[in-house]
């Protein structure tokens, strides 16, 4: 019963979330530029979240920090779910040399922070942008999934239905799609389900720092560094992205642990049955 209530819980925070990213495709309750509000003003009827230091409506943006956050999150998990699932197929058929190279490129990789990595390509490219964020936190993000990939993928091949599957006549693709990546699909769906998470708070502090999507685009992080200084006379300049960006992260983590238990992604891995 607590996987499945983690999972409902996870589904309807980040289908929330995902929802309100959709809304902002066709309707905003204010012109994200529109200046007419007041400067700080409180929650009213017109302004239910209240303004910031420009007058603008902070419910509007926060609307667009959840499109920014979901399209940070899913463009990075899935960058990061790929190159770290192919990386890490390469370095379990590799040979010993190639493979210990790979794994201690990878071990050099998770040694440092992600938010750095992060941090350095978006200094060595031409400036902060959505696309910039993406591929930043995603190429961070990858050497997790790698590693993870892997070992796993190590484990299955040590199997004796492997060697039989060999002896049968199949080759390493075959052998690729057909036994290894079902048995540790379960397992990379979680974890990349988790680099969700974590995609979504690096981008909120990438943003924090100046260095995520920049403006007119409201990310949480940028909500709340500008909402820093007044905070004590606006305090939902930090209420309102806060509690959104703890309810997408909440929610992400318990739809994780729902999958996890769902798919029984901790089990060891079994033979599944093709066809030669």
């Amino acid at each position: 019963m607590s996987s499945r209530r983690n999972l409902w819980i996870g589904a309807v925070l980040v289908g929330l979330n995902a929802g309100v990213a959709l809304l902002t495709l066709v309707w905003l309750p204010h012109d994200p530029t529109e200046m007419a509000g007041g400067r700080l003003a409180p929650p009213s009827w017109a302004h239910p979240a209240g303004t910031d230091r420009l007058g603008r409506d902070y419910l509007t943006q926060v609307m667009i920090g959840a499109r920014i956050a979901m399209s940070v999150g899913i463009g990075a998990a899935l960058l990061g779910g790929v190159i770290g699932t192919t990386l890490g197929l390469l370095a379990a058929f590799a040979r010993r040399g190639a493979d210990d190279a790979i794994a201690a490129s990878l071990d050099i990789l998770i040694a440092f922070p992600t938010l750095l990595l992060a941090m350095l390509v978006v200094a060595a490219s031409e400036g902060a942008s959505l696309g910039t964020a993406i591929l930043a936190i995603g190429l961070a993000m990858s050497a997790i999934v790698a590693r993870l990939v892997r070992i796993l993928s190590k484990r299955v091949l040590a199997q004796d239905y492997i060697t039989a599957a060999r002896c049968s006549g199949l080759g390493w693709g075959r052998i690729t799609f057909s036994h290894v990546l079902p048995n540790i699909l379960p397992t990379v769906l979680v974890v990349i389900a988790l680099q969700f998470g974590l995609a979504v708070i690096a981008e909120a502090s990438l943003s924090y720092l100046g260095l995520g999507t920049p403006p007119p685009n409201a990310s949480w992080g940028q909500l709340l560094q500008q909402a820093q200084s007044t905070v004590f006379r606006a305090p939902m300049g930090v209420i309102a992205p806060g509690l959104a960006l703890i309810s997408l992260v909440l929610g992400i983590n318990f739809l994780a642990d729902g999958l996890r238990d769902l798919l029984d992604a901790d089990a060891v891995p079994e033979p599944v049955e093709v066809k030669p």
